[in-house]
């Protein structure tokens, strides 16, 4: 009976991985420009915000007896020294802002295009309020693994933090581009936890196919491995995300 069940389901599977093989057309072209214009935009960002911290800091100095300044200058300089801070705090949270308004553009777009979505302000405007509220949430349990966690076990929790993220994340998305509303994402987390069985094996494949992907290309001794292996990862998850979209849709009705 049980060998029974499992055909059944690695039947079931099957035919969603066939369904989502059918619905790729040139739209996946348009996502995987998207998708590759989010990361170089966003990587762009950062770079540039380094840059500018760097350059900040390059002009800050501080002396290695801060005692022969004196008084006034000393309290001065602690003065400037926490407004410095403060700046790349405050610059730092901008910068996320602003990504997470490019991601909820980009992704929405993308997510949208992926679902067969008709794509309106609204649609998306609401999708940058749920951002806000996710992302937000996810910094917020990053900032405490940083802080609360012992600095041996930061890595490990940091690797679960982010499965969970992404795990999560992707059906929540899914389910809010067609029902934009935030009792979505209970909605989204109660599929996740209580049928988290039938996404194992989905998810499973998808991180060795990533690990083939990334260990072929780490073989290639070439000057455009990393391009190739780029341009093919950013295809593949235009495809997953149309796997991944009829597998939430499916594990729904069961």
């Amino acid at each position: 009976m049980k060998k029974a069940k499992k055909l059944d389901f690695l039947g079931w599977n099957n035919s969603i991985l066939m369904s989502s093989l059918k619905q790729i057309n040139l739209n996946i072209v348009l996502i995987a420009v998207i998708d590759a214009l989010f990361y170089l935009i966003s990587g762009y960002l950062v770079i540039f915000w380094l840059q500018r911290i760097q350059a900040k800091m390059a002009a800050f100095s501080i002396p290695a007896d801060i005692t022969s300044l004196g008084v006034e200058r000393a309290q001065q300089l602690v003065k400037e020294v926490k407004s410095f801070y403060f700046l790349i705090i405050a610059s730092l949270i901008l910068l996320l802002i602003v990504i997470i308004f490019l991601m909820s553009i980009f992704k929405g777009i993308i997510w949208a295009k992926t679902t067969g979505t008709k794509i309106t302000l609204k649609l998306i405007s609401k999708f940058l309020a749920l951002n806000l509220v996710w992302t937000g949430f996810w910094f917020i349990v990053v900032f405490l693994i940083s802080y609360i966690i012992e600095s041996a076990a930061v890595p490990m929790a940091m690797v679960i933090a982010i499965a969970l993220g992404l795990y999560f994340t992707n059906t929540l998305y899914i389910i809010f581009i067609k029902k934009p509303q935030f009792k979505s994402i209970i909605h989204a987390l109660k599929i996740n936890i209580a049928k988290i069985h039938l996404f194992l094996l989905p998810y499973i494949s998808i991180g060795f196919l990533f690990y083939i992907v990334l260990k072929a290309s780490s073989l290639i001794k070439s000057a455009y491995s990393q391009i190739i292996a780029g341009i093919i990862i950013i295809f593949l998850i235009a495809f997953i995300r149309y796997y991944i979209s009829n597998l939430v849709y499916g594990i729904d009705k069961l």
